[in-house]
Parts: structure tokens; sequence; C-alpha cells
């Protein structure tokens, strides 16, 4: 198989490089010269981690037509802030339907990613699919080198039609295939999104250690107490209310640690403190960084817009967006993925007929 990743992230690099050792030709996209140069050059990857070894890849561009051409699937590794922009360059550019996965969507990632794409090639239909999360904890060393902290299980992955799911599913390669699983409905990955929960409110409530220039400290273990823990338990039980609202209900995020990484603990922070792989995570060292200007825009305000129009209670939402937009002068909420180009409320409501007569 001929896969395009797009993005050469941390997780991009490890989602090519674990295709490559899986035996797939794999062609990486990206729009930064220096890490396309060096890709290209070497076409290869090295690995340290759950992942060993060098591997050798197809190549690398920076032209959106080359790195899709001829390609058998398109898995997006990029932040969620870049979907937009992408929707738009695919659109132009795809020749021929072929599966399109997010990987991560965030919060309804796929939904405004179809409505770009649609805009600009209203002759295709690729399925469009999202994942809950991505499989790899990891961090890039080089633009060439990433060390794979652990790969997840059971990640959910959704289409727009539900039906779809276990299509593409079955269309993954072998090597990556084994760590997803079909999701009932597109709710449970973006409503399922466990990442604005843990991202976004500890680095606001760390601000003060995160720009210390003479002081770092680990993301998860040292910047989530058991006082942030339980807020960000608070605001996990809203995001719960609005897939029980949407008629999927889903699990906590304390839950999903224990499905993702067979963590153990009768509350979150204890779950965290049992999680091996989030031992290793430096917090940023800067507020800049994706986990304010991915996870607040493309997370928590979508989900808050969801919880009001099913009139739930967002209090706690609120006030993490409210935080991130008085610290970071930016409003979120106007920036984000609001309802200004498409209907939520009508998609989701669509979404559960049709869930609903499936089952029937």
């Amino acid at each position: 198989m001929k896969a395009t990743i797009i993005g050469a992230g941390n997780t991009g690099l490890a989602m090519a490089a674990h295709l490559a050792f899986a035996g797939n030709n794999v062609y990486i996209y990206d729009n930064d010269p220096d890490t396309v140069n060096l890709l290209e050059e070497s076409k290869s990857i090295r690995c340290s981690g759950v992942l060993q070894g060098s591997i050798s890849i197809r190549g690398a561009t920076g032209d959106i037509s080359l790195a899709v051409e001829d390609s058998d699937m398109i898995i997006i590794m990029t932040p969620a802030f870049a979907h937009k922009e992408l929707a738009i360059l695919l659109g132009k550019n795809l020749k021929r339907e072929i599966p399109i996965i997010l990987s991560p969507g965030r919060t309804c990632g796929a939904i405004e990613f179809q409505h770009h794409f649609s805009l600009h090639n209203n002759t295709l239909q690729p399925s469009i699919s999202e994942t809950q999360t991505v499989i790899h904890t990891a961090r890039r060393y080089t633009a060439n080198s990433v060390h794979v902290i652990a790969i997840k299980d059971s990640v959910y992955l959704a289409t727009l039609e539900a039906r779809q799911s276990k299509e593409v599913l079955a269309a993954l390669p072998e090597g990556i295939r084994a760590h997803f699983s079909p999701a009932k409905s597109i709710i449970q990955t973006s409503v399922g999104n466990t990442g604005m929960i843990l991202h976004c409110a500890p680095l606001l409530l760390n601000s003060g250690w995160t720009e210390s220039p003479n002081f770092g400290f680990k993301h998860y273990w040292d910047g989530i107490s058991p006082r942030i823990a339980g807020f960000l338990e608070k605001i996990d039980h809203e995001r719960v209310e609005v897939s029980k609202a949407l008629g999927c209900e889903l699990i906590s995020t304390t839950e999903w640690l224990r499905r993702s990484y067979h963590s153990e603990g009768s509350n979150l922070f204890e779950c965290i403190r049992d999680t091996p792989a989030y031992e290793a995570i430096d917090a940023p060292e800067t507020l800049d960084h994706r986990y304010i200007f991915e996870d607040v825009p493309c997370g928590l305000v979508p989900l808050e817009a969801l919880g009001r129009l099913m009139d739930i209670d967002m209090k706690n939402t609120a006030l993490t967006i409210d935080l991130a937009s008085a610290l970071m002068e930016v409003d979120f909420r106007e920036t984000g993925r609001n309802l200004k180009d498409f209907d939520l409320k009508r998609f989701f409501s669509t979404l559960l007929e049709r869930s609903n007569n499936e089952i029937r």
C-alpha cells in the first residue's frame, strides 16, 4: 500500500515509521522545507523506544499533488487547526476517491473537513474519518528521528457515515489496524476527544512554571496535581453529559486511560500516575503551544457550543476557554470551531436518526 502521511511532527513521524516497518510505501507531506529536505535526502526514519531501528520511506515533499498521487490512503497527522486549510488544499488537488483519516480529528474535525473539502470539490466524495486520538505517544528528536514511547490500544475510528467505519478499518494496513476499533458513531471520536481534557487546563494553571526560563517539569506527572485532576474531572463530566444528550454516552477520561493504557486507579489522578508513558513527557516551554492553540479552539470551543445547544451547564469548560482567551489575548470562540460554518445541531440530529434506523 502507498500511504500518504500529512504532517511530520511527533506522531506523524511515528505513524510513518510504523507503516514503513509494516512493509508499506510511505510518502510524507509537510510544509516545512527543512523537514522535507532532510527526509527526502535520507529517505529513512530512525526510531527508538517501542519501535527500534532505521526504516526506509519512499520520500517526502512539500507538493501536495505529488504527495497524494497514486496514494491508497491519506492519514492527516497535523494539529487540528490545520484541517481547514488541508481540506481546501486536498479539495483542489485530489484526483480520485481514497480514504482520508484525520488522526485525530479532535472535536468535530471530520465535519469541518468535509464541509470545506466539498466547497472546493463537489465531484469526489472520499470517505472522511477521524480517530479519537493518536495511537502513538511519541517525541520527535530531529526531522527524521523519533522516540516512540507507547502505542495505544482500541483507539476509536469513525466515519461521517457510521456504517463505513468498519470498511475503513478493514482497509487500514495490518501494521496499525489492530490498534483501532470501530466507533458506534462520530460522537465517540468527536465528543470522545480526551486531549482537550488533559492538555488545556493543566498548562494554563501552570503558566508561571511554563514561562519560567529556569524551570522545567513533566506535564502529566508534575503539572496535574490531585486538585487540578479534580478540576479536569469536572470538565470531563460536562463532556460526558454532552455525549448523553446526543444519545451516545461515553466513558470518562479515567476509564479511557484504563482502556487505552491499561492504567489502574480509583480516580483520574491515580490513573495518570499509573500511566508510565506519561512519566517521560515534558511540559511545553511556552503557552504558544498546540495544547492551547489546538485543544481550546478545536476541542473545548465546539464542545461548549454543543453543550449550550443541549442546555447543559458548561461552566467549567467555559471557564477554561475564558482563561485561555484572556491569557493569550485571543477570542478562541471567534476563531475556533464555532457554529458559523456548519450547523452542528442539525448534523448530530441527522446522525442520531440514521443510527437509530440502522439499529432497527
